[in-house]
């Protein structure tokens, strides 16, 4: 029974038991042969190098020499007198250089290897590998190696008994054998090297045939274990091709579905890991290879901030929990247009946005898995992103129009012209060679001076985008001064993205004030070099001879600038809860020159500043020192006759104490106790006149920075004036700048 059985089961899989035979049997002979051949290619691979080795061998060999040769006729120091009569007589290599005993060694150690190898090749042998370990050097096969061994083992043989007296530890030879080295290697080098190289080529000839066998053998066993696989597939499921063919289908519409959309599909089974099938479109969309299995939560980790990360898994659990109805918990997706970090192909992290949605899959209620989608929603939310920043250029726009259209128009044109002329000198300024820290820092602060210049001139006019923009360059430009790293060329390429962001908005400021100007048919023509500018002169002359103004009082001043700079005080006080009383007598400015009084202008605004952000107290303050409220800050500009002119602002706050100021230096790091003390009350107070020094605890838009008072010194500079300072602790401060109109 058992035996019919047998002889049932071996007749209806007969020839699946024989095609099983007969595959074994064909693997078993690819095996061997690729064994037998493998082994044989590393036998080549051995020789090959090993070849290749001989040729830097007999190079370095005749180098070693030449290096000898010329290391001993250097060195005076040596026994050796190259005189005819003693050339016969041993070298005595006891004081030779170090130079020469290590050439002498590497000459002995390269002899050996060569010799070795060589015979290796000649009769197959153990030699030193290209590794350092020991190798099996089989003897070359073909008739043309076995000739190119020979010769080169006739060569090698006078040129080792030449070298026997410069070999091992007891070498002893004279300038006459080393000479005879010399000359035998320079004769026989490039036969021998030619030899070497023809081995080599011999041997990669012999690899390259067994190479192909083996290829030739891959693709016989290949076919035949094609042919025999697929015999044995075609009759070993004859019987299920129909259900087969139905589950292709299926698989087939699957895998089109997966390959045709552009969304990232993936089913995220309760431990939170992939299923085994996803869009071709996802390990695109999360730049990274995807393997079915993988952990979903670190892949959301590296990808998104913690916060998001935290609620994406509080999400996630409820999203798998049966508690939560689907519709609840969708509405409380947080991985919706989130920022994600990725790393590109070259390694860069590229900042993208995805949008994750979550359906629940489930199996009779039950649910089994998550289906995730992602979509690639960059180009939406930067489009987004730009229109909001198209509306918003365009309501800043319509504001700086409606605010520049109010303002005083000569005045504005005048700032466009300054403005332009600072960038362009900026850009000069950084166009030149910066040849260390010393030059960066000086035009780091000549940049930071005109700058600030740009930002009191914008505020005076109200022009916010250029002052805010002005003031976080400002704060920029500090930290890079302050940093204590020291000044480097990518600092100062970043001052230079900074000046094309004042050229954006200058650029766009000056659109607005053409079409202002067209519109107003007012557009003004530049004055020619050394004429007057008619029409700010006409306003100097014009303005009030004294204008005294208190909080919430409208400014009743003439001249364009006492209006705009009691706007600008009134403005900065109420910024730092004060209040204030500005007096403004600028007759002078009426037989002045337009680039003195541009510059006094600049000089007004930076003093000012520093009135009300350092000098003028709060109410509370200056209540508990029985002052007035309101602050007094005075602004003069006489004529004292002769072309000699005295620009004055005055304040009655806490003018300038030394110690206190002293005791700043000292706590911002900037000197030492020591250093502070040395000095005396007028040298501490001079130090405000100084880039970076300021008093200010902490530095906001009108203070803080330690640019104001270096750009009044520097303005002081352009106009040849001279200026003083007096000031009483607590009573009042006031800086004159004296200058001639002459120049």
């Amino acid at each position: 029974m058992n035996k019919n059985n047998e002889q049932s089961i071996f007749a209806r899989y007969r020839k699946i038991i024989l095609a099983v035979i007969l595959f074994m049997v064909a693997d078993s002979l690819v095996i061997g042969i690729n064994f037998y051949n493998t082994y044989k290619a590393d036998e080549s691979a051995i020789s090959i190098n090993l070849s290749g080795r001989q040729r830097m061998l007999s190079q370095r060999m005749a180098k070693v020499l030449l290096l000898l040769q010329r290391g001993l006729d250097a060195n005076v120091e040596t026994s050796i007198v190259r005189s005819q009569k003693d050339v016969d007589l041993p070298i005595d290599l006891y004081n030779a250089p170090a130079n020469v005993i290590h050439n002498l060694q590497e000459l002995d150690e390269t002899a050996k290897l060569f010799s070795t190898t060589l015979k290796g090749f000649r009769d197959g042998d153990t030699v030193t590998g290209g590794d350092g370990h020991p190798a099996f050097l089989p003897k070359v096969e073909t008739e043309t190696s076995r000739q190119i061994v020979a010769d080169a083992d006739t060569i090698w043989g006078p040129y080792s008994e030449l070298l026997q007296p410069l070999l091992g530890e007891k070498r002893n030879f004279s300038v006459a054998q080393l000479e005879e080295a010399v000359t035998y290697a320079q004769e026989n080098n490039l036969k021998i090297l030619r030899l070497m190289n023809d081995l080599t080529t011999d041997l990669e000839v012999v690899a390259n045939k067994r190479a192909s066998t083996l290829r030739i053998v891959l693709v016989i066993g290949i076919i035949v274990a094609f042919i025999n696989f697929s015999y044995t597939v075609v009759i070993s499921i004859r019987d299920l091709m129909s259900g087969d063919k139905k589950l292709a289908e299926s698989r087939n519409e699957n895998a089109e579905i997966l390959a045709t959309v552009h969304e990232g599909l993936f089913l995220l089974s309760k431990d939170k890991k992939l299923g085994t099938q996803f869009s071709e479109s996802l390990p695109r969309m999360l730049h990274m290879d995807i393997v079915p299995g993988m952990d979903f939560m670190p892949i959301l980790q590296n990808m998104v901030s913690p916060e998001v990360y935290e609620s994406a898994v509080d999400y996630i659990e409820l999203l798998l929990g049966e508690r939560v109805k689907e519709s609840l918990v969708t509405s409380l997706n947080p991985l919706t247009n989130v920022p994600v970090n990725m790393l590109d192909k070259f390694g860069a992290v590229q900042n993208r946005y995805l949008s994750f949605f979550f359906n629940r899959a489930l199996v009779k209620g039950v649910i089994s898995h998550v289906l995730v989608t992602v979509q690639d929603v960059t180009d939406k939310v930067l489009l987004m992103q730009q229109i909001e920043q198209a509306k918003s250029k365009t309501k800043i726009e319509v504001e700086s129009l409606l605010r520049l259209a109010g303002s005083d128009f000569p005045s504005l044109q005048q700032f466009i012209d300054n403005t332009g002329r600072s960038l362009s000198q900026i850009n000069e300024k950084l166009s030149q060679p910066q040849e260390d820290e010393r030059a960066r820092l000086h035009t780091l602060n000549y940049i930071m001076r005109l700058i600030h210049g740009i930002k009191g001139e914008a505020a005076i006019l109200g022009i916010d985008v250029l002052e805010n923009y002005a003031h976080e360059s400002e704060q920029e430009l500090v930290a890079m001064r302050e940093s204590g790293h020291g000044l480097n060329g990518e600092q100062m390429l970043r001052v230079a993205v900074l000046l094309e962001g004042f050229y954006e908005r200058y650029s766009s400021l000056s659109a607005i004030v053409s079409r202002l100007s067209e519109a107003l048919g007012t557009k003004r023509t530049p004055p020619a070099e050394g004429a007057e500018d008619t029409e700010q002169t006409e306003s100097a002359r014009d303005a009030s001879q004294t204008q005294t103004l208190t909080p919430g009082q409208p400014v009743q001043a003439q001249h364009p600038f006492a209006g705009q700079i009691a706007a600008l005080a009134q403005r900065i006080a109420a910024d730092h809860g004060k209040q204030v009383e500005i007096s403004c007598q600028l007759e002078g400015f009426a037989s002045l020159p337009p680039h003195v009084i541009q510059e006094l202008q600049s000089i007004s605004i930076q003093l000012v500043r520093n009135a009300l952000t350092h000098g003028i107290e709060t109410p509370g303050e200056r209540a508990e020192r029985n002052k007035p409220v309101p602050g007094a800050l005075g602004i003069w500009c006489k004529y004292l006759g002769n072309d000699n002119y005295d620009f004055s602002v005055r304040d009655d706050g806490r003018g300038i104490v030394p110690e206190r100021l002293r005791n700043h230096l000292v706590k911002s790091g900037r000197m030492s106790m020591a250093e502070a003390s040395a000095l005396s009350d007028t040298e501490i107070a001079k130090l405000i006149f100084q880039p970076g020094v300021s008093s200010a605890a902490v530095p906001d838009k009108d203070a803080g920075h330690g640019v104001g008072l270096d750009a009044v010194m520097e303005k002081v500079k352009a106009i040849h004036g001279r200026m003083q300072v007096r000031s009483r602790p607590d009573t009042f401060t006031e800086f004159h700048v004296q200058f001639s109109a002459a120049g």
